[in-house]
């Protein structure tokens, strides 16, 4: 799709398991990535706090799971979790959930995502809420060059708590890359 529309050279910024494709894009095009902002997109098994449900909660029934990760969600304590939640009937196709799910946790378990992403030679930001900054793995990254993000008053869901604050960070690490670049 990238070469189709004509892209030779772009920034990635991919949100949750969107973090997780534009990881894996960039992974597999490293030459054509001018940065990356991951948007607690999985790199570690302990990120797979959604989809993990998939194991977590068992069901046969993809509509029923559904249902069920909805109302999870909705009832979280996590900031933005009931606002993200309204919308996914109108989103997504139920019976898709639990193979994404499954996917990611799989990606995450085994795949080496950590490596993947440090191993990255492009200017790389990691952005995560502050309601997640006891994520396990942030000064490992820092130390190896990440720059982290932390998004005051958010969650998991920055564009849905403090957009401005995302865009703003965003918009500072990709002008940040141009200036390497040029």
């Amino acid at each position: 799709m990238i070469t189709r529309l004509g892209f030779e050279r772009f920034h990635l910024v991919g949100h949750s398991m969107g973090g997780l494709t534009a990881l894996m894009l960039a992974h597999a095009h490293p030459e054509r990535v001018l940065s990356f902002v991951d948007i607690e997109g999985n790199i570690a098994p302990e990120d797979c706090f959604l989809s993990r449900q998939v194991i977590n909660y068992p069901e046969e029934d993809d509509v029923r799971f559904f249902d069920e990760f909805i109302s999870r969600t909705r009832h979280s304590s996590a900031w933005a979790s009931a606002l993200y939640s309204a919308s996914l009937r109108h989103k997504v196709r139920a019976g898709a959930v639990k193979h994404i799910f499954k996917s990611m946790v799989d990606y995450s378990d085994h795949a080496e995502l950590m490596t993947k992403f440090l191993s990255l030679p492009f200017p790389k930001m990691f952005m995560y809420g502050e309601q997640n900054a006891s994520l396990s793995y942030l000064g490992h990254i820092q130390e190896r060059g990440v720059t982290l993000a932390e998004i005051s008053h958010c969650g998991h869901f920055p564009m849905y708590s403090n957009p401005v604050e995302m865009w703003r960070n965003i918009s500072k690490h990709q002008q940040s890359a141009l200036a390497l670049n040029l």
